[in-house]
């Protein structure tokens, strides 16, 4: 089942308010605003489920897509959020054909306000804003999320969304295996 994104973000226009915020910082404000789009989700779309554990993929899933919030504070200076590891990426995205989309809520602190929100497709997220960092397996990042917010979604298709992911993926593997046999060389030139 394929999910009309227009139709999800004009539910949350319509419904997702800034919340409640006196004492909370960045973080515990983005924990708001993801527990009130499941909520607003829950009340308008059937086969809502919330995410199946607390490191899961999505925070919920509506029938068999995952959709993952990612609430961005505008009155911070940057901004690199993480998005998924390129492992599970692969095996539990790409591999058994699920759906994952990205609702991305962007919010100001300072003026105590919804700015936007809009969803996308892991697949149409713009490369030019990501990278593949050192965390775990590989976690796939958004460099600058201030860039990224100027043009956000990719031209690209799905296959050649993952054909680029599998290149990127192959470069920081073999980039990590240099990294890590200077290290190993370095502890075995250690005098004790």
């Amino acid at each position: 089942m394929t999910i009309n994104t227009t139709k999800l973000s004009k539910v949350l226009k319509e419904n997702l308010k800034y919340p409640e915020s006196k004492n909370l910082q960045q973080r515990g404000i983005a924990d708001k605003i993801e527990k009130e789009c499941t909520s607003i989700f829950k009340q308008n779309f059937n086969d809502v489920k919330d995410g199946s554990s607390r490191r899961s993929i999505e925070d919920v899933s509506i029938g068999d897509t995952f959709i993952d919030t990612k609430a961005s504070d505008k009155a911070l200076d940057f901004s690199m959020p993480n998005m998924i590891s390129i492992d599970r990426l692969r095996h539990k995205i790409i591999e058994i054909d699920k759906e994952l989309i990205y609702n991305f809520v962007i919010y100001n602190s300072e003026n105590k306000e919804i700015i936007d929100n809009f969803l996308l497709n892991v697949f149409e997220l713009n490369w030019k804003h990501l990278a593949i960092q050192n965390i775990g397996l590989g976690q796939l990042q958004i460099k600058d999320m201030k860039k990224f917010l100027e043009n956000p979604k990719s031209n690209t298709t799905k296959e050649e969304w993952i054909k680029t992911l599998k290149e990127k993926s192959i470069d920081f593997y073999k980039a990590q295996a240099k990294k890590s046999e200077k290290r190993g060389e370095e502890w075995g030139t250690w005098k004790i």
